[in-house]
Formats: C-alpha cells, sequence, structure tokens
C-alpha cells in the first residue's frame, strides 16, 4: 500500500435486503445499501472498525466492506468515492481484492491486472448490483499505456437477453465491484445460464464468419 500523508480511509459498510421471488426456484433477489459510513487516520483502524461491526451488529445482512483511502477535503458522493486506492473485504472482514491505484481523478494509472489477482474467469456465475451475470471478458495482464480504474473491469452478460438478437444485455463493473453468487443456483437458473452462454458462443461464432466473408 502506497503510504500517503494527509488521507483519510473512509469504511464504507454494504448491506443486502432480500425481495419476495416471484417463482422459488428464480434466484434470489435483493437489493444492496450503504447503510454505515466512518472515517479513521489509519486502515488498521478502518479494518478494526470491520470487526466491531461485526460483532456488534450480528442481525445485520452484511454484504461487504470497503475502505477508500481518500486526500483531506476530498470527498465525493459516498456512493462513489474518488480515492487513491480501495481495498473491498467479503460479508465476513476478509479482504478479497483491492484497486491498488488512484482513480480517473487523480490521473491514469492502470497497466493490468495480474492474472493471480482476477477473481473470476470466463463463463463464471457473478452478482454484480443485485442480479445474476456470466462474465465474458477480464482485464488484460499488461497493457502498453496507462489507462484509468474504468479499464480495470469485466464484462457481464445478464441472463435476460433476446435470444431472437445478437445484441447483448451487458454492463462492464470495476472488478472490486463483482461479488460471487451469494445465494444457491437452482437447476432452472443454472439452465438458463447455460443458454446465455450457449447463445453468446453462437453470436460470436456468427460474428467471426462474417468477419472472415
Amino acid at each position: 500500500m502506497k503510504r500517503i500523508k494527509d488521507c483519510l480511509f473512509v469504511l464504507e459498510t454494504v448491506t443486502y435486503t432480500k425481495k419476495r421471488r416471484r417463482h422459488k426456484y428464480d434466484y434470489q433477489p435483493f437489493t444492496t445499501d450503504v447503510s454505515f459510513i466512518s472515517f479513521h487516520n489509519k486502515i488498521e483502524e478502518a479494518e478494526a472498525g470491520i470487526s466491531k461491526l461485526l460483532n456488534e451488529y450480528d442481525a445485520w445482512n452484511f454484504y461487504c466492506f470497503y475502505i477508500y483511502q481518500v486526500p483531506f477535503g476530498f470527498l465525493s458522493h459516498p456512493y462513489n468515492l474518488d480515492s487513491y486506492a480501495v481495498w473491498l473485504y467479503d460479508q465476513t472482514g476478509n479482504k478479497i481484492d483491492e484497486r491498488p491505484y488512484p482513480s480517473y481523478q487523480f490521473g491514469n494509472y492502470f497497466n493490468g491486472r495480474p492474472k493471480e489477482k482476477l477473481r473470476f474467469h470466463i463463463g463464471d456465475a457473478v452478482e454484480y448490483r443485485g442480479e445474476l451475470c456470466i462474465v465474458i471478458s477480464v482485464p488484460e495482464e499488461h497493457y502498453d499505456r496507462m489507462l484509468d480504474d474504468s479499464d480495470d473491469c469485466y464484462c457481464v452478460l445478464y441472463l435476460d437477453q433476446d435470444f431472437d438478437s445478437c445484441e447483448f444485455y451487458h454492463s462492464h463493473p470495476g472488478c472490486i465491484e463483482v461479488m460471487p453468487p451469494r445465494f444457491p443456483i437452482s437447476r432452472k437458473v443454472q439452465n438458463q445460464i447455460t443458454c446465455v452462454k450457449e447463445w453468446y458462443a453462437k453470436c460470436q461464432r456468427e460474428f467471426e464468419k462474417e468477419q472472415e466473408g
């Protein structure tokens, strides 16, 4: 971790709320909220804050925790903090990912994500903003030029697709925004995942044939 003077460590606690399912075999729908924000002088103090929350609020449905390293006097919207660095912790307080370089506000610093730092790979089912998705691309290990944090991302397909076209309903979440599935995946949902993968592969083959022609 880069040591920078005159900065704060902002602990952001994300919780989730289950929503009613239309069918018992659907993937559990849920929403997430930032339920608690605290400010600390050291990252160790912020990490201790995670432990304190887990011990004192065990009835909360914790989803994950973020710790942002931000300069004094530069606090943007709490749901979209620009920062020197950010660390992601799972619902039990274990550190699982990080963005160890500054965000776009402070310049272009991203030039690749090492393979050992990838939590997910092409074909994996993941959660992003309360929805189940499929990873179809990952950041490269090295780029020849400096990019910004928006390029440190996965590309994911949502399960709700129009199979009559090859227009993909997708998104580009940052690597620290993606989580493993929190809830069981039923056979019905697994079949849906398989259908989306097969449809996407078919569209890719058709696109490659067009390019060759």
